[in-house]
């Protein structure tokens, strides 16, 4: 028994000191009152100049917290014309992970926006409300990621569950209902943030922008009174008829242009394809993604971010280059 109350005893000390990390699940996150200790504040970015069109990629936890990964990825973005990053700041796992400040220095000095995407119900929320413990280890991050000099924070999963087994647990919710919730937790997230000055966006489903009403809890009226940035993703793989899914230029605009026209202060950035799953026979890979970036400028929004969960970037980058070199060249507009 004394050997164990030693052990107990010395354990609380290396939690207090600060030597042991606790990590917190989904639905039991860091109590709402727990203080938490910030690095230095970062300046704020008020002076940072914005992409006026973002050409993105997105980086996992991984190859962003890495130095040597991220400045092998930054060389490459900087060879294909990008100038966002937008970097996990949680590990797969959802457990806190924040991109360290030198590392998003070395962005900033190398003409880079960094984004940091911050996944808040992963899934989907099943339950509602979200345990007040959960939203404030998640406006941590979110903080934390500002500290360390992010100029912008990215909700993504900030929606209701889509899947049918979660149905019953949020029948007695309608869509207003859910909206309000929604809007509500990214409005105390931009509350919470101000002092930064970053934008503050967020993802949403490809579907959104065609839809009055979704029972996930996204609506382009309502977020477009709380973000500066809505990223539809817009992978044509995952829309729903095989017309759509053979047509990387009409979906993408399509879905573009619908979101364009549904907000009054959000600018519009859109997610596209940098993987090959369900694309058309006769179309090569680099083809499908310029079709896809061309979508974009036709549609008149501010911007594409790649996005390849594997980082398998070889031929959407070179896709991403030969489309700026050539239009610099004198081709085109863009």
């Amino acid at each position: 028994m004394r050997k164990t109350a030693v052990i107990m005893f010395a354990l609380a000390i290396a939690i207090i000191a600060g030597f042991v990390t606790v990590s917190y699940e989904f639905g039991a996150g860091i109590p709402a009152d727990a203080p938490v200790r910030q690095p230095e504040a970062s300046p704020p970015a008020a002076g940072h100049p914005f992409p006026d069109f973002y050409r993105g990629l997105y980086l996992n936890n991984d190859n962003s917290y890495d130095i040597q990964r991220l400045e092998s990825f930054i060389a490459r973005a900087k060879r294909a014309h990008i100038n966002t990053l937008v970097m996990d700041v949680q590990t797969s796992k959802y457990v806190k992970r924040v991109v360290p400040r030198e590392n998003i220095e070395r962005c900033l000095a190398d003409g880079i926006h960094p984004v940091a995407r911050v996944v808040v119900f992963p899934g989907g929320l099943s339950r509602h409300p979200a345990p007040e413990s959960h939203l404030a280890s998640i406006f941590d991050i979110a903080e934390t990621a500002c500290l360390n000099g992010f100029r912008e924070i990215q909700f993504d999963y900030i929606r209701f569950s889509d899947e049918e087994r979660h149905a019953g647990n949020l029948k007695h919710l309608g869509y207003a209902e859910r909206y309000d919730y929604i809007t509500g937790v990214l409005a105390s997230a931009r509350e919470r943030l101000k002092k930064y000055n970053v934008r503050i966006s967020a993802d949403i489903f490809g579907r959104v922008p065609h839809r009055t009403d979704d029972r996930i809890g996204q609506k382009m009226e309502r977020l477009d009174a709380v973000l500066d940035v809505i990223y539809p993703m817009a992978y044509p793989s995952h829309y729903w008829t095989t017309r759509m899914r053979n047509d990387p230029y009409g979906t993408v605009k399509w879905t573009s242009s619908a979101a364009k026209g549904r907000v009054a202060n959000a600018a519009i950035v859109t997610y596209i394809q940098a993987f090959q799953m369900k694309m058309p026979r006769d179309m090569d890979y680099g083809t499908y993604v310029e079709k896809q970036i061309e979508a974009v400028h036709d549609a008149g929004v501010k911007g594409f971010i790649l996005w390849n969960a594997r980082h398998q970037y070889d031929i959407p980058l070179a896709a991403v280059q030969n489309h700026y070199s050539t239009l610099t060249a004198g081709r085109d507009r863009r």
